[in-house]
């Protein structure tokens, strides 16, 4: 029996080892391409350039972008809430949105290790012992939401963009974009009835998130320059969002994605450049916020029966 529970300890400890080399793997993975990106692109771009174009941009739209991403935040935290209300856990309004801004901060600055959405798992669990299957299944489904509306996004503003998918948009995108939202439709439905109810609402929350989001880097490119060409830009950098998980906070890869796009449909490289910076630092400055109530280790409070039936 002794040796039974040693073997169980030892396999126990191989597992837990296997799986910090793998979060420190991909940690070093993550910043490895995150520095390679960003030096190919500034090999390319000297940063002087886009320091000068930073040096002369107009505070004030500046500051109203900043507005935009925050709200962005603000309604994408009331989205996870609607999803947690689905299966019963409910969070006070104060407490979703501190909760949430710590996972910012997390998923911003901790790439590799415990994540922001591991996080809320975790806390929630350890402070209301809520089930970890149905808050993974919130999670996850939070943010699948987001990737469903960019996808949407994408297709729409594809359309009004020229060169993109050239011939094959008049057939193709509105193709694409119903196979989009009737796959995620059934998705939901079959493998997590639990959000059923709320796709349509949680949908309609994302897709403002993430134009918000747009309107954010129409704000920007006006802060720094002159251009009507804002559908390009907007669609590129939804596209840079859906593969910003490969680098570290999605630095590096949406200059990157801004930079080669700029080459193939012939816009400014140095502004596009400039853009994708600019909100990776504006993300960076919103999600430090978090860690102001991480060492402050805020109460989390549940709503009362009294407080819900107001």
């Amino acid at each position: 029996m002794n040796l039974k529970i040693r073997n169980h300890i030892i396999s126990e400890k191989l597992s837990l080892l296997k799986k910090k080399k793998k979060h420190l793997f991909s940690t070093f993975l993550k910043i490895g391409v995150t520095i390679f990106l960003l030096y190919l692109v500034f090999t390319k771009i000297p940063f002087t350039k886009v320091w000068d174009i930073l040096k002369h941009a107009n505070i004030t739209l500046l500051l109203m972008a900043l507005f935009c991403f925050v709200l962005s935040q603000w309604i994408s935290a009331e989205r996870l809430s609607v999803l947690f209300r689905s299966v019963n856990f409910f969070l006070t309004p104060r407490s979703n949105h501190i909760l949430y801004l710590i996972g910012m901060f997390y998923n911003f600055f901790i790439p590799g290790g415990i994540g922001g959405d591991a996080y809320k798992i975790y806390i929630l669990h350890k402070e209301f012992n809520w089930s970890v299957k149905k808050l993974s299944a919130a999670v996850f489904v939070d943010r699948f939401m987001g990737l469903t509306a960019i996808g949407i996004l994408i297709c729409i503003f594809s359309f009004f963009v020229p060169g993109f998918f050239k011939e094959m948009r008049q057939w193709f995108l509105p193709l694409l974009l119903s196979i989009s939202i009737t796959a995620s439709y059934f998705f939901v439905k079959r493998l997590f009835p639990s959000f059923f109810s709320v796709f349509t609402k949680t949908i309609i929350q994302s897709i403002a998130v993430q134009l918000l989001q747009c309107i954010c880097i129409v704000i920007l490119l006006e802060s720094i320059t002159n251009t009507h060409n804002h559908l390009i830009y907007i669609t590129v950098f939804l596209i840079s969002s859906v593969v910003s998980v490969f680098s570290f906070s999605g630095i590096g890869i949406r200059e990157m994605i801004f930079y080669q796009a700029a080459i193939l449909f012939v816009f400014d490289s140095t502004v596009a450049v400039t853009i994708g910076l600019l909100f990776s630092v504006m993300t960076a400055f919103v999600s430090l916020f978090g860690i102001l109530f991480q060492f402050k280790n805020p109460k989390l409070y549940i709503k009362t029966i009294n407080s819900m039936l107001l």
